[in-house]
């Protein structure tokens, strides 16, 4: 399921999988902010339960996820990464899904969404 929040200043994308138990959000800010000029959207709250993963379903809820934000024009998408928050596993499934490190001190991991 995909819903669509028009807010003043932003449009938000929630997808869920209600079946697997998974959910993803999209933020796309219609004003300056601190990913300007970094990324045109921020992915964020990727989540699947526990019984269900390691069954490709964060994988496909991320492709949706950028699909959606190339659908609503975005050409550079971000995750933020907290080495506190997150195991270094997830690190590493992000790079593996060809997000990289906007810089080397910083918690943005971008991606550049191809046409």
């Amino acid at each position: 399921m995909i819903q669509y929040q028009k807010w003043k200043d932003e449009i938000r994308i929630l997808i869920t999988d209600e079946q697997n138990y998974g959910s993803v959000q999209i933020s796309i800010p219609c004003y300056d902010c601190r990913i300007t000029g970094k990324a045109d959207a921020l992915i964020y709250a990727l989540y699947v339960d526990s019984g269900c993963r390691e069954q490709g379903v964060a994988t496909k809820l991320l492709q949706s996820a950028e699909q959606q934000a190339k659908l609503n024009g975005v050409q550079v998408i971000g995750i933020e990464f907290d080495k506190e928050e997150s195991e270094s596993f997830v690190l590493n499934w992000y790079l593996k899904n060809g997000y990289k490190p906007f810089s080397k001190r910083s918690k943005l991991l971008i991606k550049q969404l191809e046409d």
